[in-house]
Formats: C-alpha cells, structure tokens, sequence
C-alpha cells in the first residue's frame, strides 16, 4: 500500500481530502490550495505537483475516502503545525461559501485527529466566515 512518507505530503493530503469532500474539487478549491501552499516556507524548492500526483494516487488506491486520508496523514504532521493546518482546512471547506453536511463532518473528524479544541476551532471558523464575507 503506497504511504504519506513526509510532513510535505501529509499537509497536501489533508488538504487534498478536504477539497475532496464533497466529491467536487472547484476552481475555487484548487486556487485557494496553491495560494495556501505558495505562502508556505515549507514548500520553496519544491516540486509540489510531484507530491500532488502521490497523493491523488493514494486517494484513488483507497478508494476516494477523505476520512482514510486523513488518517493516513494526520500522524505525521507536527503538534507545532495543527492549528495552522486546520485554519487552512477550513478555508478550504468555506472558500465556495457552502459548507455541505460532508465537509461538517469531515471538518469534526479533522478537528478530532488534530487534537484541535472547542474552543480553538470555533474562533478560525468565525474569522474565516468575516474574511469571507462580501
């Protein structure tokens, strides 16, 4: 079974599931993810399109499940990046400003295996819903 080998490709594989759940990944989706990952240090000198392809790979080997993603990737993403990730994943999530049942509950799943409190993911839900308003 192919594997999420590096903290690289766990943050686009999160990332990847969570445009991919609800079985669409829009223009909005796609450009909002390039624009989160250009503004990532982590990326410079990357070859990210590599790294997509992996993934979209593992995604179809596992037969297009989110959640399996997720978990596949959620280990290897450092304590100090969680909330970082999880702000990216809500963008994600609102940035077509519909946030369908399957995204609610792969957000909660996300929120789960991240470790990302009440508290904390109820404020970068409400910051992103101001940034998206207009």
């Amino acid at each position: 079974m192919p594997e999420i080998e590096t903290e690289k490709e766990a943050f686009i594989a999160i990332i990847y599931a969570c445009m991919s759940a609800d079985n669409n990944i829009s223009d909005i989706e796609l450009k909002e993810m390039t624009y989160i990952l250009s503004k990532k240090k982590m990326y410079a000198g990357v070859d990210i399109l590599t790294i997509y392809t992996k993934i979209q790979s593992i995604y179809q080997f596992i037969g297009y499940n989110s959640f399996k993603l997720i978990e596949m990737a959620a280990n290897r993403i450092s304590p100090h990046l969680t909330l970082t990730l999880y702000t990216h994943a809500m963008e994600i999530f609102l940035s077509d400003k519909n946030f369908h049942a399957n995204e609610k509950q792969l957000a909660a799943y996300l929120k789960k295996v991240l470790e990302i409190n009440e508290q904390d993911a109820a404020k970068i839900q409400e910051v992103i819903n101001i940034k998206n308003l207009g």
